[in-house]
């Protein structure tokens, strides 16, 4: 969500449009919360976020390791191969974000 309550809004540019429009773009993120995909060659390359949509982010990122990490030490005992896996591709995932 924006700062204002609605919907999160996110506006995919060119790399040029970016650099030669970065003053409005900042504001735009920043007062309206708009998300822009920065993209190269018509592929994405970064984003231009506000700080806030970032501390949210990397907030829930922090909370979902904390779950894995407590998952993992009450099923510890379980010795299933499938079980495993699945720890290690959420691990993966969890490291990605």
């Amino acid at each position: 969500m924006n700062q204002e309550g609605g919907e999160r809004v996110k506006e995919n540019i060119t790399a040029m449009y970016a650099r030669k429009n970065f003053g409005r773009l900042l504001d735009k993120t920043a007062l309206l919360g708009t998300t822009h995909i920065i993209e190269r060659a018509g592929r994405p390359m970064a984003a231009l976020v506000s700080i806030n949509d970032m501390r949210v982010n990397e907030s829930s990122a922090a909370d979902m390791q904390n779950a894995l990490e407590k998952l993992i030490k009450k099923i510890k005992g379980d010795k299933s191969k499938k079980l495993k896996k699945a720890i290690a591709e959420a691990r993966a995932v969890a490291a990605q974000l």
